[in-house]
């Protein structure tokens, strides 16, 4: 099985906003009006492009691998909407925020699936999935994979220390001081850039980037939802029980090398990509648990981190179609997606996913249930965005320089609200 490369995961590039006179309606000059469907993906969905090439041979299609890097689509996008050729009809993001690129006005690159795409099928995808594909009632994309947050914890260091895993923020929180404060060194979570802001934030719901539709975003961190995240990291950043340190970094993996991880809520993908293979952590101890719940709750709600998505072109003309039976296949043939690395937006594909999952040595409990509980559980409200690039760059500028020089947190949210706001309205948002 092909790995989808960890890279990947450290790549923030500004979105290219300066896309000249999208046009959409078809052109018909996808494919360098040559009359094929051209398919642009990366390295790890080009071997299933390719078969689905092998089961067609009655139609033309040509696959380009692109690399995974932020901003590289809307970027090629934009020098096509130039010349007015040469659009992908089918391309992959590995980051789906750039979706609210390609579908706005200046782009019009995306087009709508609804009609393409029976509802029984978008039915099929998770509970919210496709929320970051939608805007004004528009289904823009298919998700490929989805990267809901779980509670990954260090089950051999749970034991050792005589520590229970936390069923409410307020159980997190207390177990993370104690930690702090009898095993130096030891954290329980870290706050940088999405990791930080996805995974808490998110989680709690926290209005940051609640897209109304292409043109208009709530953003109001003034809520409760905000403000008791803030409460939550506060003691813990003075106590160093969080970490600014981002998890991609080899400063991060020291952590997991000197036993120093004990629980660290993340994406899905955290547990094959990250634990393993940069924390060497060994296997046998690292487990799973559902989201802690926030106060006055009983759902644990989770945030986001990633995740890939699929979009046709709205200048795919009469390949419109076949463009989107590929989009629709590569997203939701159980089989295919049953073997992809990370875990899959569509429902029955992530439970025949996760078989393999629920036996694999290196975890000390089935991740699934938590895997499960967490995909049918996505905080609605975190929508995609143009600014995604500042939405990360300004959580660390105001809430991580806080944390990191015992600032006040609460008062840091008025910063970022400030930030975001601007963000917003430079990526031509309406903020309400």
């Amino acid at each position: 099985m092909k790995r989808w490369r960890a890279a990947s995961l450290a790549a923030a590039v500004a979105l290219v906003l300066s896309g000249c006179g999208g046009t959409g309606g078809g052109s018909g000059k996808s494919g360098d009006g040559k009359g094929e469907l051209l398919v642009w993906v990366d390295n790890t969905r080009t071997p299933a492009a390719q078969q689905y090439k092998k089961a067609h041979p009655d139609l033309k299609i040509r696959i380009v691998t692109i690399p995974p890097e932020a901003g590289y689509v809307p970027t090629k996008v934009s020098l096509a909407n130039r010349t007015k050729s040469g659009w992908p009809d089918v391309v992959f993001l590995t980051n789906p925020a750039e979706a609210a690129t390609l579908a706005g006005e200046k782009f019009g690159y995306a087009a709508p699936l609804d009609d393409l795409v029976p509802k029984s099928v978008r039915d099929g995808f998770s509970p919210g999935s496709l929320d970051t594909c939608t805007f004004s009632g528009k289904t823009y994309c298919l998700r490929n994979d989805i990267a809901p947050t779980v509670l990954w914890y260090d089950a051999t260091l749970m034991k050792k220390y005589g520590y229970q895993v936390p069923k409410t923020w307020a159980e997190y929180q207390q177990v993370g001081l104690k930690a702090a404060k009898d095993h130096s060194g030891t954290v329980v979570g870290a706050i940088n850039g999405k990791y930080g802001a996805g995974t808490y934030f998110g989680s709690s719901g926290c209005p940051t980037r609640d897209t109304l539709s292409l043109t208009k975003v709530h953003i109001d961190l003034g809520q409760q939802s905000c403000t008791r995240v803030a409460d939550l990291l506060q003691p813990m950043a003075k106590a160093k029980a969080v970490t600014t340190v981002v998890p991609t970094d080899p400063a991060f993996a020291k952590l997991g090398k000197d036993d120093k991880i004990l629980m660290l809520p993340g994406p899905a993908w955290f547990g094959d990509f990250m634990f393993g293979p940069a924390f060497k952590i060994p296997k046998g101890r690292i487990a799973a648990a559902p989201m802690p719940t926030w106060p006055g709750e009983t759902k644990p709600y989770a945030g986001q981190v990633g995740g890939g998505a699929f979009l046709v072109s709205a200048h795919a003309g009469d390949r419109t179609e076949e463009a989107a039976d590929l989009v629709r296949w590569m997203t939701s043939d159980v089989t295919l997606q049953a073997e992809q690395p990370t875990y899959p937006a569509f429902t029955a594909a992530a439970q025949k996913w996760g078989e393999a999952k629920a036996e694999d040595p290196y975890y000390a409990s089935d991740p699934m249930p938590a895997l499960t509980a967490a995909a049918n559980a996505l905080r609605p409200g975190f929508g995609a965005v143009r600014f995604e690039a500042d939405w990360q760059s300004s959580f660390n500028d105001t809430l991580g320089k806080a944390a990191d020089s015992g600032g006040n947190l609460r008062t840091a949210l008025s910063s970022w609200q400030d930030k975001l706001e601007a963000a917003a309205k430079t990526s031509e948002y309406t903020v309400g």
